[in-house]
């Protein structure tokens, strides 16, 4: 699948911004939205779509060049105008409230309503319904658009000061008034507490400091409805980082806090989104339960109630959906057909979504503590074995049922800045199926019958991971692997493998989301504390990742990225297999339109838009 070039024209600019986003205000829906500034819906050049390939190596930038590039940023607001694409339709004009909407999803890695406490996939999971980011993604194209915040600026020309402007008159559900700045750096002191594990943490540590009190003094309310952002490093992309896109970033009440404590959260935590929090039920079969926000700000929903519930059985989701059940379920790609010959659609994302790869684990750079240099893993060979002992395509149509599409280079996509358009040229050739050649490149190094451990688990948006383990475990025995396969959830595999720098000779499946290269580097590429898995196979992706997160010139961190994505390539970093859209089966008896972008770290979100049926 190809992006439309107007779409990825869009996502490009949108998720490279370098100048504040403007805003009219204005809400989705039932109002248009608004949409990205005007300079920023074209990206340049050498990042848009078809554009002749830059140089594969980046030039180390000069401070002097960076300083030049940095003086030439304007720090103004620029001024949008809506888009004809956000003209609510027929079905969001829809008077029609339904009852309870009822959706069977692959358990989170978390549960959870305290964001800070998991991945951002289960925080987009659960938490996005209910508080909502500073900063709100398009459904349609997944561009960046006022939320909470409605107009922001870089107001230092070297990317150390944002300022942000907040919506005036949000109401807190229950009482607990109005949403304000104050706000604002309470949430995200709770992301770099003590006890949070977020995939935040580090990051925003790394921006605003190790303590609340030092954040405090970073994150300045300068009036109730103005908030400056003074960081720790350059950051170019600031309105990325505090929306739903990054992550774990949501606003909760300080004056709840205040009151009740962390106990109040746990036990009602509210927020500003379209749907309140009502209770929840752990475990195997548990669910989340929300209802309908009355005359919301941005979006009041089509239905009175919406009920999340935990289904870790592929058959067992698609029986649920078949039966009436529920009237939304996440299906395996492979039951797609049996699920439309009992009456119900597929509905997929706007955009192609969803990356899924394997990563191999112990391939830490030689600078970190986790460093074991008899790791069979960096050793080239092998990981040039690992990735040619993989049939591609043979997953792709048995699994995938022929929906995905190529991915040369696990977190680059070709609509983004950092593409190289020689991973695609040259992926047959250094990474196609060839389990003679993947047995030679094993002995040659050495490591034949090595232990490997294969993790199988799941996550949302990828219900096919846990076969597509089980597939690998065929493929690498065929070459002359020691596989042993263990099943596991990836809550355990965060906590005990990559968190603490333990994922010596194991190998997993991932999925990711289409966001700028630079955030999945952060999550898998880098050795100090913002990474998780840590896969570096040269250490000179630290550097490159520093560059390409403290570049305000666009052209500066692109060519990073991309020397970057050259190394992650030819050192075979990690097994990339194939990029897929998000797809779900609706009852088309019950739901009607179903519209959302895909580019947030989870499987489905939006869900306030979702209609009943006409």
């Amino acid at each position: 699948m190809v992006l439309k070039p107007t779409i990825a024209l869009t996502v490009a600019a949108s998720l490279l911004l370098i100048v504040g986003i403007a805003c009219g205000g204005a809400a989705e829906e039932p109002a248009p939205a608004a949409p990205a500034a005007p300079a920023a819906t074209t990206a340049p050049a050498s990042q848009q779509q078809g554009a002749a390939p830059a140089a594969t190596t980046a030039p180390a930038a000069q401070p002097q060049q960076q300083a030049a590039a940095a003086t030439a940023v304007p720090t103004i607001v620029a001024t949008a105008t809506p888009r004809p694409t956000n003209t609510p339709s027929a079905a969001q004009q829809s008077q029609t409230v339904g009852g309870r909407l009822k959706i069977a999803v692959t358990p989170p890695v978390q549960e959870l309503v305290r964001g800070w406490l998991g991945t951002t996939t289960s925080a987009n999971a659960q938490v996005r319904h209910f508080a909502e980011p500073l900063v709100h993604t398009d459904r349609f194209d997944g561009s960046l658009q006022p939320g909470l915040a409605t107009e922001w600026e870089i107001s230092k020309a070297d990317g150390t000061q944002w300022v942000f402007r907040l919506r005036e008159g949000i109401p807190f559900h229950g009482d607990w008034g109005e949403f304000t700045a104050n706000d604002v750096p309470h949430s995200a002191a709770l992301i770099i507490g003590e006890e949070a594990i977020a995939t935040d943490t580090g990051l925003f540590r790394g921006l605003f400091g190790q303590t609340a009190d030092e954040l405090f003094e970073n994150i300045k309310v300068i009036d109730d409805y103005t908030v400056e952002f003074n960081l720790l490093r350059p950051e170019a992309a600031m309105d990325f980082v505090v929306s739903a896109q990054q992550g774990n970033y949501f606003i909760y009440s300080k004056d709840q806090w205040d009151a009740e404590g962390e106990p109040g959260y746990i036990e009602g935590a509210v927020g500003t989104g379209p749907w309140r929090y009502e209770s929840r039920q752990l475990g195997v079969g548990g669910n989340l339960l929300y209802s309908r926000v009355e005359d919301h700000w941005r979006q009041t929903p089509h239905w009175s109630e919406m009920e999340q519930i935990n289904t870790p059985e592929p058959a067992t989701r698609l029986a649920n959906l078949l039966t009436g059940q529920v009237q939304i379920a996440e299906v395996n790609r492979d039951l797609h057909p049996e699920a439309k010959e009992g009456g119900m659609i597929i509905v997929e994302s706007e955009l192609p979504s969803i990356q899924v790869a394997f990563v191999m684990g112990g391939i830490y750079s030689p600078h970190s503590p986790y460093h074991d240099p008899s790791d069979p893993h960096l050793d080239i060979r092998v990981r040039e074995a690992i990735n040619r002992a993989i049939n591609r395509e043979e997953i792709n149509e048995t699994l995938f049922s022929g929906f995905g599409s190529p991915h040369p280079v696990w977190g680059f996509h070709p609509s983004l800045p950092g593409w190289n358009d020689r991973w695609s040229r040259e992926f047959d050739e250094k990474y196609g199926f060839d389990p003679d050649r993947a047995r030679e490149l094993i002995k040659e190094s050495g490591h034949e019958g090595y232990p490997l451990k294969l993790i199988i688990t799941q996550l949302s948006g990828v219900p096919e991971m846990i076969p597509m383990a089980e597939a690998a475990f065929t493929y690498l025995a065929d070459i002359g692997i020691e596989v042993e396969a263990e099943e596991m959830e990836w809550a355990r595999f965060r906590a005990d493998f990559y968190r603490p720098g333990k994922t010596h000779g194991t190998i997993a499946p991932i999925r990711g989301t289409m966001r700028p290269a630079e955030v999945t580097l952060r999550f898998y590429n880098v050795s100090g504390p913002e990474g998780f898995q840590r896969i570096v196979p040269d250490p000179a992706l630290d550097a490159l990742y520093a560059e390409a997160i403290t570049a305000v010139n666009p052209e500066v961190k692109a060519n990073a990225l991309r020397a970057a994505g050259d190394i992650k390539f030819d050192l075979y970093a990690e097994v990339p297999i194939v990029w897929i859209p998000s797809q779900i089966a609706i009852n088309p008896n019950e739901v009607g339109e179903f519209i959302w972008p895909g580019n947030i770290n989870t499987a489905i979100t939006h869900m306030e838009y979702i209609t009943t049926a006409q």
